[in-house]
């Protein structure tokens, strides 16, 4: 009941500030009318002055938006700005959005088509209140390479999601306290310790996995110039989704453009630029380049080609 009770609480904040954001300025009582024709509102026809508060309070806190008042136009979100700069804010705010707007109209979910994310999802919560409090967890974990599980504690500094997974970043007593990416849908139990840690003052998931392309963190390896030659069609592709946060456009032509990013060559960032197919060229480093030919050469040998 309480699990229930705080996803509910969640989505009528969430709620709250899409009302507010989408209107740019709204009264009151302009809230209220759009409240008691929302699920979320279980049959209220406005929500009491003080629960109002009690729900701004509540997002300050938990999301750092602020929903101020004007007294010439009504109630608007202070800092707008700075939810669409924080991803994670953003992610959080438009993920509630769409499950609002679906849960006040079931039949839109004939409508939607959702990418499933594997097992691994009922551990959210546990570690993040494990980075909360910094207590260590008790994991059973089985890699696609391991014959048996294993079990073992990890200190968890954070969660990040890729291509579809749920990773966490964690310092692993089982590998002499090196801190590396575990998938949550490799994990079979999670167990709160009381065992505490401390995360470094200056850690910060951005700048860590900030030399990356998804989450092979290859610790030591310093990151270097990639150069891609990419074909003017598949060019808009990445320009309206980059790769990377450090892409640049350095040359455009009717034909191709070159990309340019500062990373580290990854196993994950090679089989992004071969799922492109011919219409991506590595031009920079040789090694890359020179695996990615690789690569090709076998594939062509699995189909007989020359």
């Amino acid at each position: 009941m309480a699990k229930q009770n705080t996803a509910l609480l969640l989505s009528r904040y969430i709620w709250l500030i899409d009302t507010i954001s989408s209107a740019g300025y709204i009264t009151r009582d302009e809230i209220d009318r759009r409240w008691s024709r929302s699920a979320l509102s279980e049959g209220e026809s406005e929500i009491p002055e003080r629960t109002f508060h009690r729900y701004k309070d509540a997002i300050q806190e938990l999301f750092q938006i602020e929903i101020a008042y004007s007294k010439n136009k009504g109630y608007y979100i202070e800092n707008t700005g700075d939810i669409q700069k924080n991803e994670l804010r953003k992610w959080l705010v438009s993920t509630f959005s769409v499950n609002n707007l679906i849960n006040e109209g079931l039949n839109l979910r004939k409508h939607i088509g959702f990418e499933p994310i594997p097992s691994g999802q009922q551990y959210l919560t546990s570690i993040l209140e494990a980075i909360r409090e910094r207590v260590r967890l008790r994991v059973t974990h089985r890699g696609f390479s391991k014959e048996k599980p294993t079990m073992f504690t990890i200190a968890p500094f954070c969660l990040k999601v890729f291509k579809q997974r749920w990773y966490v970043l964690a310092q692993s007593e089982y590998e002499d306290g090196r801190v590396l990416v575990y998938s949550l849908d490799r994990f079979l139990e999670v167990s709160r310790t009381d065992i505490k840690y401390e995360i470094p003052a200056d850690f910060d998931v951005d700048e860590y996995f900030s030399a990356f392309y998804g989450v092979s963190c290859v610790n030591g390896t310093k990151a270097e110039l990639v150069r891609l030659k990419v074909d003017a069609w598949q060019a808009k592709y990445f320009r309206s989704l980059p790769l990377h946060p450090s892409q640049q456009e350095m040359e455009t032509t009717d034909e191709y453009s070159i990309f340019e990013y500062f990373l580290v060559p990854t196993f994950e960032l090679s089989k992004e630029i071969l799922s492109n197919g011919p219409a991506v060229e590595v031009l920079a480093p040789q090694s890359l380049r020179n695996e990615i030919a690789d690569k090709i050469g076998e594939m062509c040998a699995k189909y007989e080609l020359k």
